[in-house]
């Protein structure tokens, strides 16, 4: 079944929003309600808006996902589109067994590919961690401005779906979306964890409190697996065990796939 979200959206205004010539045709490729944010907007005006759609979607049934206008993941869509990727065959397929399997599966292939012992693969971290409890995926890189930014209603009450409806990865060692799909189902029924914002190469996801000190080493691991640039470009210490100090002391999960 050809996927069928690839259809024009709708705003939730009573008026046409103004908005760049990539961001129509993300909002057209979508049947989703929609609100844009121009370049520049206030990220807490942004952050305020999806809390206030996270309470209106549990009543409504959609949940809300951040996505900053995207030419890459707007070209990845319409590939999608032309391969007759199907959202429900995704999601149907999708499972938390086969999620941890995965992550389960690449860990040891990752390990196995070196000459370390799992002590030394995982290092040593003794430094004060980072709390990471901002989104930033729709942040100017290297500045403080905001990018233009939609934030869809995905019409699912079960985030993990969100990312078979709005479905990237497939190249490199990022993550073709029914494995995506499968880990982020996991996550959540095992930590609660839910997708917030979504690019061609960045995913954020928010938990409603940091993970035990007994489980972050494991969800580092976890994590690891399903990014590694999370740990080789996105820590200080190139180590897993920097990464579970830090899920000791953040409610948001960075992922970035280089």
């Amino acid at each position: 079944m050809i996927i069928d979200f690839f259809k024009r959206g709708s705003n939730n205004g009573d008026q046409p929003q103004a908005m760049s010539d990539t961001a129509r045709e993300m909002v057209e490729k979508c049947k989703f309600p929609y609100e844009v944010f121009p370049e520049g907007s206030n990220h807490s005006d942004i952050m305020k808006r999806y809390e206030e759609k996270l309470r209106e979607g549990k009543e409504k049934g959609f949940t809300p996902v951040i996505v900053p206008v995207d030419e890459t993941l707007e070209e990845y869509w319409e590939i999608f589109e032309d391969e007759e990727y199907s959202f429900e065959d995704t999601i149907r397929g999708a499972s938390s067994e086969e999620g941890k399997k995965f992550l389960h599966e690449c860990y040891e292939e990752m390990l196995d590919d070196t000459s370390m012992s799992e002590e030394e693969y995982v290092g040593e971290f003794d430094d004060e961690p980072d709390a990471i409890n901002h989104v930033t995926a729709f942040m100017e890189f290297g500045a403080p401005d905001t990018l233009e930014t939609i934030i869809f209603e995905v019409p699912t009450t079960n985030p993990w779906e969100v990312v078979a409806y709005l479905p990237f990865g497939g190249w490199n060692e990022c993550p073709n979306p029914d494995k995506m799909v499968s880990v982020c189902k996991y996550w959540f029924e095992k930590y609660g964890a839910v997708p917030v914002t979504i690019t061609h190469e960045i995913m954020e996801m928010s938990v409603l409190e940091c993970v035990s000190a007994g489980d972050a080493l494991e969800l580092a691991k976890e994590h690891y697996a399903f990014c590694p640039d999370r740990v080789d470009q996105g820590t200080r210490t190139g180590t897993i065990s920097e990464v579970a100090a830090s899920l000791e002391v953040s409610k948001i999960w960075y992922f970035w796939w280089d």
